[in-house]
Formats: C-alpha cells, sequence, structure tokens
C-alpha cells in the first residue's frame, strides 16, 4: 500500500509495474514544497436543484484532471490559493493579518467606490472598458476575447441553492461600473473565476473591496468556509503577495463530492494512473527514452478521459 499525500492522502493501490513508470517519469528539478492539507466537499447533490450535481460534476473534473507537470497530481490539487474564512466575517476583517486588506478597502470606500451584486448585461459598456484598459496584465497581453465589446448573455437562471451557484459582484462609482467578477459557488467553497478591475483605479484598492464584500456576502448567505484564486504560484510576485494580503495561502486539497461516491472516483483515479502510465514502462522495458513532457501530456490527456468514463 502506497499513500500519496499528493492526491489527499487516500490509500493507493500500486502494482509493481506502475512503480516502475513512476520511477522512470523525470524528477522535478526541485523539490516541491509540502504545502498544509485541506480536504473540501462540493456537497454534491445536497438538494434536487440540477446546479447541485451539475456544477461539482463540472468543477471535479476540471480539478482532478491530471496536472500537465506530473499527471499522478490533479491540475488544482497541490498549491491552490485558498482563503480559509474564519467562523465570522469579523474574525477576518479584524485580524491583525488583515491591516493591509482595511487599508485597500477603507481607500476604496473615500474615493467614492461601493460594492453591489450586479447584472452583466446592464454594464456591457463598462465591462469593455476594463477589458481594454490594460495591454497586459501579469505580463501577458489580454486574449483577442477581451479586445472585443462583450455580447449580451441574458440574465443568470435561479438558483434556488446558495451553495451551488453563479454570482456577479461588481465595484462601482457614479453608476459605473471599475471592477467585477463571476464567481461560482460550489458547496463550502466559492471559486474567483473572471476577476477584473480597471487599469486605471487599480490604486484606489477596487480589488480588494471586491474581493471583502464578495466573502462576506457568501459567508452570510451560502455558509463559505473556503475560496479559491487560482493556484497560488500563477501570476507575478505583486499578484501572489496581494493574495497573501487578503489572507490566500498555498494548499495541498483534496476535492470529495460529499454523495457517498468519493472511494469509488479514488479508485477510478488509481485504475487510470495505472493504466496510462504503464506505457512508460512498456518503453523503458524496451531501452526507450524515459517519458519527456510531450509523452506526460498526451498521458494526462488519456488519463482525464479515462477517469470522466469512470
Amino acid at each position: 500500500m502506497t499513500r500519496d499525500d499528493r492526491t489527499g492522502g487516500a490509500p493507493m493501490t500500486v502494482s509493481p509495474a506502475t512503480a516502475v513508470a513512476v520511477a522512470t517519469a523525470p524528477a522535478p528539478a526541485t523539490a516541491p514544497p509540502a504545502y498544509p492539507p485541506l480536504t473540501i466537499s462540493f456537497l454534491r447533490g445536497d438538494t434536487p436543484d440540477p446546479h447541485c450535481v451539475e456544477y461539482p460534476d463540472r468543477f471535479y473534473a476540471k480539478f482532478t484532471a491530471p496536472s500537465r507537470r506530473d499527471p499522478r497530481i490533479g491540475a488544482y490539487e497541490d498549491g491552490c490559493s485558498i482563503l480559509v474564512t474564519p467562523p465570522t466575517f469579523e474574525a477576518y476583517w479584524g485580524s491583525p493579518a488583515s491591516y493591509w486588506m482595511r487599508q485597500k478597502v477603507r481607500r476604496a470606500g473615500r474615493d467614492g467606490f461601493v460594492f453591489a451584486p450586479i447584472e452583466r448585461d446592464d454594464y456591457l459598456d463598462d465591462i469593455y472598458a476594463i477589458n481594454t484598459s490594460l495591454p497586459e496584465r501579469q505580463g501577458r497581453p489580454m486574449g483577442d476575447a477581451y479586445q472585443q465589446r462583450p455580447a449580451p448573455q441574458g440574465p443568470l437562471p435561479d438558483f434556488p441553492c446558495p451553495r451551488h451557484a453563479l454570482r456577479q459582484y461588481g465595484v462601482l462609482r457614479e453608476g459605473h461600473l471599475y471592477a467585477y467578477a463571476w464567481v461560482y459557488v460550489i458547496g463550502e467553497m466559492c471559486l474567483f473565476s473572471t476577476i477584473l478591475g480597471h487599469g486605471e483605479q487599480m490604486k484606489s484598492g477596487i480589488m480588494s473591496l471586491l474581493i471583502v464584500e464578495a466573502v462576506r456576502d457568501l459567508m452570510a448567505t451560502a455558509g463559505l468556509r473556503y475560496a479559491m484564486y487560482n493556484l497560488h504560484a500563477s501570476g507575478t510576485d505583486g499578484l501572489r503577495f496581494f493574495k497573501e494580503q487578503m489572507g490566500f495561502h498555498p494548499y495541498r486539497v483534496t476535492w470529495v463530492m460529499g454523495d457517498g461516491t468519493d472511494e469509488e472516483r479514488q479508485a477510478a483515479r488509481a485504475r487510470a494512473i495505472e493504466e496510462t502510465l504503464r506505457a512508460g514502462v512498456q518503453g523503458a522495458a524496451s531501452g526507450r527514452p524515459s517519458m519527456g513532457a510531450p509523452t506526460l501530456r498526451r498521458i494526462a490527456h488519456r488519463m482525464g478521459r479515462l477517469i470522466a468514463r469512470s
């Protein structure tokens, strides 16, 4: 029995063939940091609303899909940027570690900015202005989709379950939108899926205001326990500093459905890993070079298909 802590500490039976395949995979240049573990539940199917199944299924597949760095690890398992919320919002807001955050939020208030839930289609011109206010973000050019005026999408559907929903939040001043976030709520956690602010107002604290008030709202309405902001290492040093000042830190996350199927899902992942890595053993036995990055990417893609069918 081998315990793979990177996939949440669940015991996984590994055959000798798989062990050889793992040994032949290229070792990373440096050992990855050992992040503290978390287990986060998607609370799949906790009400009859279809979103209580649709959203957990979608994001479980996305988060546990094999990483391109190492197909034995889920793409969003190791090093996720997570805010662990305390029991009350006041504890989050009033923590000594939140001093920088409070200063930014108060600056936004002094500059006349306010937070509000929004209807996306009411602010298409402002969204376009935000998207095009900077030619690049995090050292990369803005994608082509951000260079076009956004098209209407219509209102969001009703979400009778507050724990499985899509929320649209914004920061406004004098009727205009200056920052926005599309936030998925999935069980115990939320994901800041898209979050952007106007380049000319970034020093005014609008992004801090946006995150703080979104967290406040979801703690009150959905019992939010965790918020996620991509992988912690994503983006520049400046973005990582921002995340940490807002309370986000890197964790090794075990994603669970919470519907009684998690042992079966872990077994399916183990079978997929063994089947796809067996190709590496066969290559090593025949004297071919050990797996390189292109091979690992093909294995990851195949593993994703196998897991999806399980």
